[in-house]
């Protein structure tokens, strides 16, 4: 992330509402990149040390909920690599976050003192390798406890948003719900969000489903214990189409939580 990537910030923003059990608006952020070989390494170092430090700042602040960087398993290598899934939270943290990260930005960097901060500028200064950002409503929201290190995100192209997040929370969402809580699958975490910018008929999704796993081999076969009885889906595949427009596996390499705890995986 440089300073530049902060000036779009402000440019996606729009009114969401946030799950099926709460009436407070959340707000997420998904930024992709497509990262060189060459530039990872950095990329990933500037990260962990001085991004995920301005995040753990802004979230202690209450100016954002979480932060989190992903890195694509598998699939083709035009598409893009790298996600930073950003939890904004309440409305008012859509205002300004060109000036909310810039201020986290020179905090950090004035904590440092002033000839360390000379050379983390220096170090900072790298291509951002944007390809995309999307604002998205968290709508759905499911989660037991266990650590994620794996996200599955689910792709669709809805043609009835609102139906769609009523048949999830009433469909879906009841029977993973059990199911997670009872330990029929190995699943930790569940949500459907919808995009609000960009929308349009010139994109290929505006809707997602995320589902969270410990381990990769659980992503591969859902993680059950048994065959399970689906309910029926039927209503919801008319909506998507018939199918998800695409599914991606993403590692979560580091992150920090809604207290302002850094983790790496």
């Amino acid at each position: 992330m440089k300073k530049t990537l902060l000036l779009a910030f402000t440019m996606l923003l729009g009114i969401m509402s946030f799950s099926q059990t709460s009436t407070q608006p959340y707000y997420l952020m998904h930024d992709y990149r497509k990262v060189s070989d060459k530039d990872l390494t950095i990329m990933l170092e500037n990260e962990e040390h001085f991004w995920s430090k301005v995040a753990q700042l802004l979230i202690k602040e209450g100016k954002l909920t979480s932060w989190a960087l992903l890195e694509r398993i598998g699939g083709p290598e035009t598409e893009p690599n790298i996600l930073f899934i950003i939890g904004i939270g309440a409305k008012q943290n859509t205002h300004d976050l060109n000036e909310t990260f810039n201020y986290g930005a020179e905090k950090v960097l004035a904590s440092l003192g002033k000839d360390e901060a000379v050379f983390v500028k220096r170090g900072l200064n790298i291509d951002n390798n944007r390809v995309g950002i999307a604002i998205l409503n968290r709508t759905n929201y499911e989660m037991v406890d266990g650590k994620r290190n794996y996200l599955k995100l689910n792709y669709s192209k809805v043609s009835d948003v609102d139906k769609m997040n009523q048949l999830q929370a009433k469909v879906w969402g009841t029977f993973i719900k059990k199911s997670m809580a009872s330990g029929a699958v190995n699943q930790k975490s569940w949500s459907t969000s919808a995009v609000v910018s960009p929308v349009g008929l010139g994109y290929d999704w505006n809707y997602v489903s995320a589902d969270g796993y410990t381990n990769y081999e659980d992503v591969l076969d859902g993680g059950w214990a048994s065959t399970p009885t689906i309910p029926d889906l039927s209503e919801i595949g008319k909506l998507i189409g018939g199918a998800f427009y695409k599914s991606v596996v993403w590692k979560i390499v580091m992150s920090v939580n809604n207290k302002g705890e850094f983790s790496k995986n």
